[in-house]
């Protein structure tokens, strides 16, 4: 009879180690010039006085950083072909078609243009690329740095860098190719140990709740049994992984800022498990907060951060 049931606890733990398996999605990558070199190569716009990377400018006006970046992407997948790699172009029409949609657009006023691509681009991490030719005579080496980027805290990690070996090659890519092949396996290393450490404590999401002037509702109004403010708090833990980063915040009597939460990647989304961001959170949100009596609506800057509007 032990033995029967210590089969049984074995064959629950493999059928527990693959759902968790099933349940655990690939990350999406989108792979980007860094800001150093859309800075010194003039990829850049200004916008409410902060000076912006402009991807569109970058690939427009230079085919050989599409390629270069498309080198870096199939160096990735050749490691991890479950790797779903975003295409930033693809990002770039979607933030446009996003913004002249009127009234559609889901980012807040002060939305960069980089945090709407990144937001469109629904990315988990971000991959930036810096690279120079150094050229001495007929020999030319490549300086290079690739940085792994928490797409939605903007969270640096895993950086590599570098001077390639001397070559008369001309062509960048391959200049890149050679000079950080032997380096991608520690650095991917890194990458996923990332991701995965996120996938069990969960992503970063600061959460900004802001009373209207013309609100009915402050966050000291009794909505049921709980004020305001603290079905607030109850709702975030419920959502959260284990409460984490909850208690980080500044409130008042019309708003609360949440620094940082963190939300399980994964969540049942219309009765399916599903990738989860900040938006589907924000969205339950305003959904709870309507069975409270309470109307809210709420609007994204890049991926990470939201603020929902106390009506």
């Amino acid at each position: 009879m032990k033995r029967i049931f210590s089969l049984l606890a074995v064959l629950l733990t493999m059928a527990a180690a693959a759902n968790a398996q099933k349940a655990m999605t690939p990350p999406h990558i989108m792979v980007v010039p860094d800001n150093s070199l859309c800075g010194r190569e003039g990829w850049v716009r200004t916008m409410n006085g902060e000076t912006v990377p402009d991807y569109e400018k970058a690939l427009n006006s230079d085919k050989t950083i599409h390629d270069v970046l498309i080198q870096v992407a199939e160096l990735i997948t050749d490691r991890n072909s479950s790797v779903v790699i975003v295409d930033l172009m693809q990002a770039i029409n979607n933030a446009k078609a996003d913004a002249d949609m009127s009234g559609a657009n889901g980012g807040d006023q002060s939305e960069t243009v980089d945090e709407a691509i990144i937001r469109n681009s629904d990315a988990d991490i971000i991959i930036k690329v810096d690279y120079d030719i150094l050229v001495t005579g007929p020999q030319k080496q490549i300086k290079y740095s690739i940085t792994g980027t928490d797409a939605y805290t903007s969270q640096m990690f895993a950086p590599i860098s570098g001077t390639g070996n001397p070559s008369t090659s001309a062509n960048p890519v391959i200049l890149l190719q050679e000079a950080v092949y032997n380096k991608m396996d520690a650095f991917l290393d890194k990458v996923f140990g990332y991701y995965n450490n996120m996938f069990k404590s969960g992503r970063m999401v600061a959460f900004d709740i802001k009373c209207t002037n013309t609100a009915s509702h402050n966050m000291n109004s009794k909505v049921g049994q709980y004020t305001l403010r603290e079905e607030i708090e109850d709702f975030l833990f419920d959502n959260s992984v284990d409460g984490a980063g909850v208690d980080r915040v500044k409130s008042g009597a019309t708003f609360m800022q949440f620094d940082g939460v963190y939300i399980p990647l994964v969540s049942t989304i219309r009765g399916r498990q599903r990738r989860q961001g900040a938006k589907d959170v924000a969205q339950k949100m305003v959904e709870f907060l309507a069975s409270k009596g309470v109307t809210a609506e709420f609007k994204t800057r890049g991926l990470g951060r939201v603020n929902i509007y106390i009506k």
